[in-house]
């Protein structure tokens, strides 16, 4: 019984948490998703036309990568919500999926990195020390975290 409890807790969590990012995503009106980011980062390095085009072909590779291991995630993410229900739970059916689910997010990590990397590589010097400001700014912002209040001492 207890660890059903356990279960349940951990799906009202993740729903919550799924909630929360697809109103973070969807619903800021101003927000105009992945793509906005792209071209934030053309206009932000004036891009030429040889860069612009080798850069499209970049963002077109990336985002069919990103695709397929989002649908990778997806898949493992539902075969082992579907564990939840069940009256009898493998634990070693669990941690393979939850094992393919970190590895599956290894690979999105390390094709974000190859996508800044080749953007990087598309810049002359002055661009690449733009890039490497706005990703310094990127990154001071990202380790922040919510802001917490402060409470009166």
């Amino acid at each position: 019984m207890k660890k059903n409890n356990i279960l349940y807790l951990l799906l009202i969590i993740l729903i919550i948490m799924n909630g929360f990012f697809l109103f973070n995503y969807l619903g800021r009106p101003n927000h105009k998703g992945p793509k906005e980011s792209g071209h934030f980062i053309v206009k932000e390095l004036g891009f030429n036309d040889t860069q612009l085009q080798q850069f499209e072909e970049l963002e077109t590779k990336h985002h069919n990568k990103m695709r397929g291991v989002g649908d990778d995630i997806k898949l493992a993410k539902d075969a082992l919500f579907k564990n939840i229900t069940k009256t009898s739970i493998s634990q070693f059916s669990v941690d393979s999926l939850i094992i393919v689910i970190s590895e599956k997010e290894q690979q999105k990590e390390k094709e974000l990195f190859s996508r800044l990397r080749s953007v990087y590589e598309l810049c002359n010097e002055e661009q690449k020390e733009q890039f490497s400001a706005i990703i310094k700014k990127a990154r001071e912002f990202d380790n922040r975290g919510p802001e917490m209040p402060h409470r009166p001492e």
